[in-house]
């Protein structure tokens, strides 16, 4: 028996020798691609690349790609090169290159490469996926949302929120913060930007807060954004790739008909969001260059962008003011800094937390810049390029449909614009500190005409609630909450890993 399985056994063996022959030739060849273009490259080995720890699940996207700008930028090397398994990826470090593939040679490096399908998957048809003579119609025009005027409105509902928020912070002491504050979130963008009542604060609606935060699990989630940066676009639609689960699709899909349903029943307009995404929907509307006119959105369409600002929105926002508040309660005399800033400029508005007044909080300012500083919640900015590019005063030229990451969150902890970078300290953000740096040495919104649309919102929106929770509370570390605090390393956006516990202390402010 054994004599007649022999045969079967070599076979195999001789079949797996020439698998693995096959794959550590496939990989040797990904691996001459810099070396062949003469670009000094970080070392890689089979099967990860460059990326093994990624793939051991000991650090997130984000950090993987700043571990590898710092090592490229220890070197001294203007850009270099890694390997995510074969894939490669090129990676600036020097201040100007960045500056060019971000804003002056922007036109040659204008979209993100990540992965849309609008006809099986929809809600992947969003402005940060979109690219092309579309993504500049809309890039356009979304501006007139977020205007001074329509934010001093928007900070009236904010302020609204705030006071609901503090209310929800005296039911307990030691508070798992982060659930407090995307539902925080979630009650104001749904408000601001859809005229929606969710009541999420109030433990309402429990079925949107599960979905709303699906986006974050399943859509940026590490194994489907490997799959979108390894496999070419037209192999993972010829398989009907999704990005979103058809549960999270049908939610927001139903939801967002409703809203449309209703405004065209309301007979004023409340000039949001919601009223320029109807207005796009109608022939009439010029294109971004003024001269043509553009298609109008459907459906499926306006469906989509109100779904990347809900999800914007609220989990950004809650996840800078979740990761503020763990720094001030690590760091006391920086909380104390700021509460008598905030207590002194409220004196003069009759303690009521406005427009104005927080515009004159500068101390709010550095904490909140030093926040996204340390903690850049969408911490990449991918590029593609759109043809050969020599890259000015270097021999590198950048080949087109190649793929460049350039990494803010490797940018802000470069230790040429910030010295002990894993120190939380807001004087780094003074006037004369940030004379000092470069521009595009702080991209924590992107730069040039890919920054984020919703910038203005999203800062608002945390720098209310934070003036709102530091004037009331002295926040410090609860004895549940889990040390050395770390970043959850599945995702693509910053968050922290776990549950953050915070001891909130009312402070008599009569």
């Amino acid at each position: 028996m054994a004599w007649h399985l022999a045969p079967i056994i070599l076979s195999l063996c001789a079949f797996l020798v020439v698998i693995l022959v096959a794959v550590i030739t496939f990989y040797k060849n990904c691996f001459l691609y810099f070396k062949s273009r003469g670009i000094p490259f970080l070392k890689p080995s089979i099967p990860f690349g460059n990326a093994t720890s990624f793939f051991l699940g000991k650090v997130g996207f984000g950090a993987l790609f700043r571990d590898w700008y710092l090592e490229i930028q220890k070197n001294g090397w203007p850009i270099g090169g890694a390997y995510f398994c074969g894939k490669p990826v090129y990676i600036p470090v020097d201040n100007e290159i960045i500056k060019k593939i971000l804003v002056s040679d922007f036109i040659i490096f204008p979209n993100h490469g990540l992965y849309i399908e609008e006809k099986s998957d929809p809600l992947s048809g969003h402005l940060f996926n979109m690219e092309g003579y579309k993504w500049k119609n809309l890039r356009a025009k979304l501006p007139s949302a977020f205007t001074a005027a329509k934010m001093r409105k928007n900070v009236v509902i904010m302020e609204g929120f705030s006071r609901e928020l503090v209310k929800r912070l005296d039911q307990n002491q030691s508070i798992n913060i982060k659930d407090v504050l995307s539902r925080f979130s979630i009650d104001i963008i749904s408000a601001c930007a859809f005229g929606l009542e969710t009541e999420t604060l109030k433990q309402q609606n429990q079925e949107l807060t599960k979905q709303a935060r699906a986006f974050f699990d399943v859509q940026w989630c590490r194994t489907k954004n490997s799959l979108v940066i390894l496999i070419p676009r037209h192999i993972l639609s010829l398989f009907q790739f999704r990005l979103f689960p058809k549960k999270t699709t049908n939610f927001f899909m139903n939801l967002f008909k409703d809203v449309k349903e209703q405004r065209q029943k309301e007979t004023t307009k409340r000039n949001d969001l919601t009223d320029l995404l109807l207005d796009l929907c109608v022939k009439t509307n010029k294109d971004f260059s003024g001269e043509g006119t553009m298609e109008p959105l459907n459906f499926n369409e306006m469906a989509a962008q109100m779904y990347v600002f809900f999800e914007a929105g609220f989990e950004t926002s809650s996840s800078t003011l979740t990761l503020t508040l763990y720094e001030l309660a690590a760091n006391l005399n920086i909380q104390t800094k700021l509460r008598q800033e905030i207590n002194n400029i409220l004196e003069k508005y009759n303690g009521q937390i406005g427009y104005d007044a927080i515009n004159e909080m500068e101390y709010l300012d550095r904490v909140f810049d030093e926040t996204l500083r340390k903690y850049p919640i969408f911490p990449i900015l991918p590029r593609i390029c759109t043809k050969d590019y020599a890259i000015p005063g270097t021999d590198v030229t950048i080949e087109k449909n190649a793929f460049i990451m350039v990494t803010n969150f490797g940018i802000q902890y470069d230790p040429r614009y910030y010295p002990d970078p894993m120190k939380f300290d807001p004087e780094r953000f003074t006037d004369e500190n940030k004379a000092k740096r470069p521009y595009c040495s702080y991209a924590p919104f992107g730069e040039g005409p890919r920054i984020c649309v919703g910038k203005r919102f999203g800062i608002w929106q945390t720098k209310i609630g934070l003036a709102a929770i530091i004037k009331n509370y002295n926040v410090t570390l609860s004895k549940k909450m889990k040390l050395p605090f770390t970043l959850e390393p599945s995702g693509l956006v910053l968050r922290a890993k776990g549950d953050v516990w915070l001891d909130f202390e009312k402070i008599n402010t009569n």
